[in-house]
């Protein structure tokens, strides 16, 4: 019996509890609604600058994980190999051909010349074995390479 009136109890304060008609809805005070509002917009501005941060951030990175043209010329052996004719790029899948320019990386894989350069643009490791490629050495800033700017 207990748990019968229990039960009718609590259906009775569940029912008071929610408005009857949708216009009791808004006789909620103004400032209310604008607090609400006010919290809505100061969470999504957050959030927008949230994503502003770590995009620029990921950008940032991303360029610093790529090198460019020159620097691949520079850290790359570009030239024929005919014993590596019949072996196949990691890159694009395709056989080597002939008096083909491949691409050696100084962890001896080969790859055709115009694979390796995009690849090393886009990212700084191997295709084949994943080893990280160091970047050319940096002049350090000294007397010496300031008078071979100027020259």
């Amino acid at each position: 019996m207990t748990d019968a009136n229990c039960s009718c109890f609590s259906s009775y304060i569940f029912a008071l509890s929610f408005p009857k008609s949708p216009s009791s809805l808004h006789d909620l005070p103004l400032n209310i609604y604008m607090v609400i509002f006010g919290t809505g917009i100061f969470v999504f501005v957050l959030s927008l600058i949230f994503c502003c941060y770590f995009i620029s951030k990921l950008r940032h990175q991303a360029q610093s994980e790529r090198f460019g043209y020159k620097e691949v010329k520079s850290m790359v052996v570009f030239c024929t190999y005919p014993q590596r004719f019949g072996q196949t790029c990691a890159v694009c899948l395709e056989d080597f051909r002939v008096k083909e320019e491949l691409g050696v990386l100084p962890c001896q894989h080969a790859f055709h010349r115009k694979c390796l350069v995009k690849w090393l643009e886009v990212r700084c490791v191997c295709p084949m074995c994943n080893k990280p490629m160091a970047g050319p050495a940096q002049p350090r800033a000294g007397i010496g390479t300031l008078l071979d700017e100027l020259v």
